[in-house]
């Protein structure tokens, strides 16, 4: 069993080696400009959640 198998904590991340493994994760993920100029758009069900629950 690793490491990740046996985690139960319930947190987003366990310790310091996961934090700074999701922020490298974070510095990859394109942002909505980027993700246009290569011809995707973003997640279109959680846009049109976010804009409904503005209204």
């Amino acid at each position: 069993m690793s490491k990740k198998d046996d985690t139960a904590s319930g947190n987003m991340t366990n310790d310091f080696e996961d934090v700074v493994e999701l922020g490298k994760q974070m510095e990859k993920m394109q942002d909505e400009q980027e993700l246009n100029e290569d011809g995707y758009i973003q997640d279109p069900v959680q846009y049109d959640n976010e804009v409904k629950k503005k209204k």
